[in-house]
């Protein structure tokens, strides 16, 4: 697979973890091989009726004939994974798939979405994980875990140094100097378990009055965070930043938390923002979930799911 066409729905500018995972894997490509990997933006080349696919049918078929790539790499199991088979067998150009987790648990729920997606996984001379616990989804689909091979994510090493100065910026900007910070960078959504955080901080403040929670980033889930913390004026949401201000934000704080929840029609498969957080020396909390404690290692403290007892005791710990 030594010129391969990659299809994807996530990848930067963009922010998202499965993106940067993609593009750290492009770039140790490319660096390895001295060659270039082609990207498909596969949601720039849907169709609002079914099947929203078909175009990239075409545009994957167009861009494999153009610069000649021989192998295809999918992120998105269903429905890039249709496109792949079908190349397969037409042209017997082989592919390899990227699985996060989600992509394999989604499916369980449709009878013809597992089986595709088992049919897929069969004809695929490839399958990479982001996570060991990622790798067992795949028993559900009778392949065996032993298959995959895992990737775990890399991290962007950068210049701790340089974000004290713009950490220390951010907390005159937002008034918290000399104040202790929790941090979460993460998509705002249900899964994540940052509901919990907010509930557990009143117990927090009897303890550290002083305690500001800084929330990052943006999703769905946001205006029901929002109001569950309207009683809170101690917790800032910032919305989505930049990388520099994301890294800033991790330099300056006291403790990263991200607690996500154990959800059978969920699945955290890794987390890079652990790691991000570990490279500027920071306590981390996670909890036990999907491939959260690969993510977190020995350097952090985990937490049961949904336990909001633990962690409320783990933030006065790692704060004091």
């Amino acid at each position: 697979m030594n010129n391969p066409l990659l299809i994807t729905y996530e990848y930067p500018p963009e922010h998202g973890g499965v993106g940067k995972y993609l593009e750290a894997e492009v770039q140790h490509f490319e660096e390895k091989e001295k060659n270039e990997v082609v990207i498909i933006h596969a949601q720039e080349y849907e169709m609002p009726l079914w099947p929203q696919w078909l175009p990239l049918l075409w545009k994957t078929l167009g861009q494999l004939r153009k610069n000649k790539r021989n192998s295809i790499w999918l992120s998105h199991i269903l429905p890039i994974g249709y496109i792949a088979v079908v190349y397969k067998k037409i042209l017997k150009i082989p592919y390899r798939v990227y699985l996060h987790g989600l992509d394999l648990v989604g499916p369980r729920k449709s009878f013809w979405k597992s089986f595709w997606v088992r049919r897929i996984l069969l004809n695929a001379d490839e399958i990479i994980v982001n996570s060991n616990a990622t790798a067992k989804l795949l028993e559900y689909y009778n392949i065996p875990s032993s298959l995959a091979h895992v990737h775990y994510p890399k991290i962007q090493e950068v210049d701790v140094k340089k974000y004290k100065i713009t950490g220390d910026e951010l907390r005159k900007k937002y008034k918290l100097e000399g104040k202790p910070v929790l941090l979460t960078v993460s998509r705002l959504v249900k899964r994540k378990g940052i509901d919990l955080v907010i509930q557990a901080l009143p117990e927090v403040y009897k303890k550290i009055p002083n305690l500001f929670y800084v929330v990052v980033g943006e999703g769905d889930y946001s205006d029901h965070l929002k109001k569950l913390a309207d009683n809170q004026k101690n917790i800032i949401f910032t919305g989505a930043v930049s990388e520099e201000e994301k890294y800033s934000w991790l330099s300056t704080s006291d403790c990263f938390i991200l607690t996500p929840l154990d959800d059978p029609d969920d699945f955290e498969g890794y987390g890079i923002v652990y790691k991000e957080a570990q490279m500027f020396g920071k306590p981390i909390i996670g909890s036990k979930t999907g491939g959260v404690p690969e993510a977190v290692g020995e350097n952090g403290t985990l937490v049961e799911p949904s336990n909001m007892e633990q962690i409320t005791q783990e933030i006065i710990k790692k704060i004091k």
